[in-house]
């Protein structure tokens, strides 16, 4: 049986430690780097495939430790080796990239019960089949990644049978998403110094949370890599079935030798391969925050604005993702991160990521469940308040210069959104909301004021134009926010 490209002994994986210096290792290897914060980056990992990569990395040192019993990942290479080893019962075949026997799991690919791939499709270029929707006329193209890559190859795997979701018929997306065009999140804290603590901090937390998933409904010893069950593409796989944080791979695929090198042969399936009853995505992901009444987090094209991260982090919609949840230990510095990859019907839509600070005085105010009440209405308001003066302030004032309403103005508020509300903190509710509307009012100026440059108006009626845009815009402010005319009024 022909077996060649083996994680657990070839060091095909890249990475860089802090002072940029490049070196190569195995899997085991990586893990032992994360774990000892000596590493900083992966130099051959394409940008959408960083998260997707490293939370693969987290929930396999969560599957590893639980099974023997252990809680520190700070382990050697050889020690790292023999654990994924266990989980695995020995066989070096689920790590090996390339397995010509069939009925034998390989890195990332389940066995093939029918014994025969002759007939599947194929491809011989990594980011082809990657999770990224690629073609000829986008600017990320098909094709570019050469098929020799054994490193491009890996981590396309992980991305795609980690991240997908329903690219077209026959083809099913991952359970922790909700729906076919949903996508998968990873919301969590950075508690700063290097990616080995985000790591550290990310094990700890899913090794915490294993008991209740096992009270959801997830076996203690159920399957946790799920690439080692055969699949004929008919079968899905229940949650008892299922270990916490398993490892899923959503598309039947297999890499096999080919003239000149490698080539990727894939297939259709029937069904979904893990927990076909749960459509709404709310599978106890680590990253995946739970709206309450629809199942887990589904980030638009729009990203992390200031409306969704409001709701995420103070309103009461939204359960937060498990590693979201700040700690006693999380120090000053930490930040919340969000990352989430939008999907459309047949493409992505952006790659999205975005920190937010959370200060102590933050902290602390979410730790209680009154005070956290009291910042949430804070942040719903100035919400509010920012959604009124572009809709019934500034979007009139820019009718009367024939342009439709400035998406400029909401960039600008998400800017200053945060900063704001934390800066209020220290005021009575009825200054911090006043503070902000003097702000939404001279951002809203601003873009008036920029609209009236561009306005393409006529020189005969072009000082009307100018005159009724800057009367509708003191008319909406005042009938909205009444409280700044009041200020205006008495100078």
């Amino acid at each position: 049986m022909t077996m060649v490209h083996d994680l657990m002994t070839e060091p095909i994986l890249s990475w860089r430690d802090h002072q940029r210096n490049r070196k190569r290792t195995t899997l085991p290897g990586i893990l032992a780097q994360l774990a000892a914060g000596t590493l900083e980056d992966f130099p051959k990992v394409r940008t959408h495939q960083f998260h997707p990569w490293v939370m693969f990395l987290t929930q396999l040192a969560i599957l590893a430790l639980h099974k023997r019993g252990e809680t520190d990942p700070r382990l050697d290479e050889a020690g790292w080796r023999e654990r994924l080893l266990a989980l695995t019962e020995g066989a070096h075949e689920p790590w090996t990239l390339v397995v010509e026997d069939l009925s034998k799991p390989a890195f990332m690919q389940p066995p093939v019960p029918e014994g025969s791939v002759g007939e599947w499709s194929w491809i011989d270029h990594p980011d082809d089949r990657d999770v990224l929707v690629t073609a000829k006329q986008h600017d990320v193209k098909t094709g570019k990644v050469a098929g020799s890559d054994l490193e491009a190859w890996i981590c396309a795997l992980v991305s795609l049978q980690t991240m997908q979701g329903f690219p077209g018929r026959g083809y099913y997306g991952v359970s922790r998403m909700k729906g076919g065009y949903g996508n998968r999140p990873r919301v969590g804290v950075d508690p700063g110094h290097g990616l080995g603590n985000r790591f550290l901090r990310d094990v700890k937390v899913g090794l915490e949370c294993w008991s209740g998933l096992v009270e959801r409904g997830f076996s203690d010893g159920g399957v946790s890599l799920t690439w080692l069950v055969p699949w004929q593409g008919d079968t899905s796989l229940d949650l008892r079935a299922l270990s916490p944080h398993y490892i899923e791979v959503c598309q039947r695929l297999r890499i096999t030798p080919a003239p000149g090198g490698i080539v990727c042969r894939y297939s259709t399936s029937q069904t979904r391969r893990c927990i076909e009853a749960v459509e709404n995505g709310d599978v106890g992901d680590l990253w995946t925050p739970i709206e309450r009444e629809g199942g887990a987090l589904t980030v638009g094209p729009s990203g992390f604005g200031y409306k969704l991260l409001s709701e995420l982090l103070f309103g009461e919609g939204y359960a937060p993702a498990v590693a979201q949840q700040l700690r006693p230990e999380d120090v000053e510095a930490a930040q919340l991160v969000f990352w989430a990859m939008p999907r459309g019907q047949g493409k992505t839509e952006g790659l999205h990521e975005r920190g937010i600070p959370m200060p102590l005085k933050v902290r602390k105010l979410l730790g209680e469940p009154q005070a956290r009440a009291r910042l949430g209405q804070r942040s719903t308001e100035a919400v509010q308040d920012a959604v009124k003066m572009r809709q019934k302030v500034l979007y009139p004032a820019m009718k009367c210069l024939g342009l439709a309403p400035a998406d400029e103005f909401d960039d600008r508020v998400d800017e200053i959104f945060f900063a704001a509300l934390y800066e209020g903190l220290d005021l009575s509710s009825d200054e911090a909301r006043l503070s902000w509307a003097r702000r939404l009012r001279d951002l809203a100026r601003a873009e008036l004021e920029v609209a009236i440059q561009r306005a393409p108006l006529g020189e005969a009626r072009h000082y009307k134009a100018i005159s009724s845009a800057e009367g509708m815009f003191r008319g909406c402010l005042n009938k909205n926010f009444p409280d700044l005319e009041e200020v205006n009024a008495n100078g």
